[in-house]
């Protein structure tokens, strides 16, 4: 139970999050890069007044992120300049883009609730710099959980031809072909996506085993043939008409007697359990224009209306599921 002083505490770590995000919005990690500097030169070099990024940098020594020597200089702690300084190999771009601009978003959740989405932000063609970023972020979010999906899919026999339907940077991909070394996979997004996973892998020993294909969920032909399809984190984005589409779409695609796995948050009966499939319910309000979290039992009976069946559940981390099911 929610006791009042973890309510409090909560709401108050609101100020630690703002704290953080201004320093992703001046580019503190960055400016500091592996030099010490004081208060001042930081302030000039992002353009700030000195006063409030003195305050800053003072809050993030307090927060652990930079440290302060005895002469008044800061300098990133290694794990903020390894994750958050550009000039770092590994910089985590997406992340860094992503917690921002959804912080932004995440303002709106009481004028959501109040007045219901507004669909008008969710019109216009997609933008390419926005699903260049969206993809570094999801290969970030995506690379620890791809290994273990892909020894779930190889467990029992080959993955064989692979389709990983809005898979982004392709990282379940990669996953994917390491683990089983005669797959084929291919990726199908948007042309932004595409040109992530080619940045990522072209210099893998695999790659002459990973194809892409740039399309539309809705609007490409996927193939068939397919022994194994990854639908992974797109059920939520869409209401039920539309996964009946392309979950028919996908049985098209396979093989008799292929799988499917769709990875996602699932929800119990109630809708209250797990807690991050619950709260992922939020997410979907601010971010979609008809998403939402599905229950177990919603899921199988889409998945039993397309065609699909001998169901089974393994669980991932943080409120995630695989269901496998097989093509009838």
């Amino acid at each position: 139970m929610l006791t009042f002083q973890k309510f409090v505490e909560t709401i108050d770590g609101l100020e630690d999050a703002r704290v953080l995000l201004a320093a992703l919005e001046f580019d503190v990690f960055s400016v500091l890069d592996k030099k010490q500097l004081t208060f001042k030169q930081v302030a000039r070099k992002a353009k700030t007044r000195e006063e409030g990024m003195e305050a800053l940098l003072n809050a993030l020594v307090a927060l652990g992120a930079l440290k302060k020597s005895k002469d008044s200089k800061f300098a990133s702690t290694p794990e903020m300049y390894k994750h958050f300084c550009r000039s770092s190999p590994h910089y985590k771009q997406g992340t860094a883009h992503l917690k921002l601009e959804k912080n932004n978003e995440w303002t709106q959740l009481i004028g959501t609730i109040r007045n219901g989405r507004d669909l008008s932000a969710f019109e216009g063609d997609d933008d390419p710099a926005f699903r260049h970023c969206f993809s570094y972020a999801m290969h970030e979010r995506s690379e620890p959980y791809a290994d273990q999906i892909a020894a779930l899919l190889a467990k029992k026999k080959s993955i064989g031809r692979f389709l990983d339907l809005g898979g982004g940077p392709g990282s379940y991909c990669a996953a994917v072909l390491r683990k089983d070394k005669k797959a084929e996979a291919t990726l199908l997004d948007r042309d932004a996506a595409c040109n992530v996973a080619r940045a990522l892998f072209s210099g893998e020993k695999f790659y002459n085993r990973f194809h892409f294909k740039p399309g539309d969920l809705f609007d490409s032909e996927y193939g068939n043939g397919f022994d194994t399809v990854l639908f992974s984190n797109i059920l939520h984005i869409y209401n039920p008409a539309e996964n009946r589409q392309l979950l028919k779409k996908i049985h098209k695609a396979l093989a008799p007697g292929g799988r499917l796995a769709l990875v996602d948050f699932f929800l119990n009966e109630d809708r209250t359990a797990p807690y991050e499939a619950a709260l992922f319910s939020l997410t979907m309000l601010l971010f979609t224009a008809t998403g939402k979290t599905y229950t177990f039992k919603e899921t199988e009976a889409l998945l039993n209306k397309a065609g699909f069946g001998k169901i089974t559940t393994h669980k991932l981390n943080e409120g995630s599921h695989v269901l496998v099911a097989h093509k009838k």
